[in-house]
């Protein structure tokens, strides 16, 4: 129930949502999904609520400490996962998170990780950390002989930042981690995969190389970023870009934007009490649908149960499915 909640939230929010190789997602068996990591909470609720299995998450600890966050977290299955700064006697809690992992996967199970360690809002798939190669070869060897596949995930984002705007979700083609398990050679086997996820990983999103970051974006102009194929071809061959034509000024976005302004005053204002307290960008649009799933529903409830009292249930009633379908046309008219 709560992660259909959540995946209707997710709808409202976005103008479209588009899955691409989901059929690549093994029906049964252990699999572990390997993510690039832009969009705060966005990233994991987006990819929990358009698959067909069952996901468990390794997210950092300090996201817990808010109750909201806390709660989002677990209708999710996420599982807290310790750095250094969050102390050094928490980092022995990993080692009971990492069992766990463990048993999950030998159970044939689904965990998603994200093994950049941080999000960041750009257009670049970074260093990736060893951990993922600790969940996975920790499982072979308590259990070698286990099959195991790592799905590479490509989340791309047209803004990550705003409301109304398009994400595509891309999943990659199985890769068979018993191919690389070596016991005898851990460290270079570690190396190896993660070459191989991480190159995957590259070729499910737009990847713009961190020494020429600044320059390429510049270069891109108003591009399809939902689409990484074209965008990562030519950049690695320096052919120029074509931008893409700017649509003609959009005239029913802002007119339904300031409905939605007006008819929410209450939600509106509280997203600007909080607006001015997130320090990273990445967590914009997180704040944004915690917001949404939360204080609109409720206001739009009251208002139509005042609307109700005063002009009959079904002005109430209509009154707040107006409402509802106002944000939605809102989103969608982007």
């Amino acid at each position: 129930m709560n992660r259909a909640f959540i995946a209707v939230g997710l709808l409202f929010f976005y103008k479209k949502i588009i899955v691409v190789g989901k059929e690549n997602i093994p029906k049964k068996g252990a699999v572990l999904l390997v993510s690039n990591h832009k969009n705060a909470l966005l990233d994991p609720l987006l990819i929990a609520t358009h698959t067909s299995r069952s996901l468990h998450f390794l997210t950092r600890a300090s996201a817990f400490k808010i109750p909201f966050v806390k709660w989002l977290l677990s209708t999710v299955n996420m599982l807290p996962i310790y750095r250094m700064r969050d102390g050094k006697a928490s980092l022995a809690k990993n080692e009971a998170i990492f069992n766990y992992c463990f048993n999950l996967l030998h159970k044939g199970q689904t965990l998603l990780i994200f093994p950049e360690g941080t999000h960041d809002i750009r257009r670049l798939v970074r260093p990736l950390s060893k951990g993922f190669t600790r969940i996975t070869f920790g499982v072979l060897e308590k259990h070698p002989d286990l099959p195991l596949s790592i799905i590479p995930v490509g989340l791309n984002y047209s803004d990550a930042r705003l409301f109304g705007e398009s994400v595509s979700i891309r999943f990659g083609e199985p890769i068979n981690v018993n191919n690389y398990y070596h016991p005898e050679d851990l460290n270079n086997a570690a190396l190896t995969l993660k070459e191989v996820v991480s190159d995957a990983m590259k070729k499910l999103t737009v990847h713009i190389p961190m020494d020429t970051y600044d320059e390429k974006l510049a270069s891109l102009g108003d591009v399809n970023f939902l689409n990484p194929d074209e965008i990562n071809a030519k950049l690695q061959s320096n052919q120029p870009i074509i931008p893409v034509q700017k649509s003609k000024t959009n005239r029913i976005y802002p007119i339904l934007k300031g409905l939605v302004t007006i008819n929410s005053i209450l939600p509106m204002a509280i997203y600007k009490m909080i607006e001015p307290n997130i320090k990273e960008p990445e967590f914009i649009s997180t704040t944004k649908v915690a917001v949404g799933l939360t204080a609109f529903p409720l206001f739009y409830t009251l208002q139509a149960l005042v609307v109700g009292f005063f002009f009959g249930n079904t002005v109430g009633w209509s009154y707040g499915i107006f409402s509802v379908l106002l944000v939605w046309l809102t989103a969608k008219s982007k």
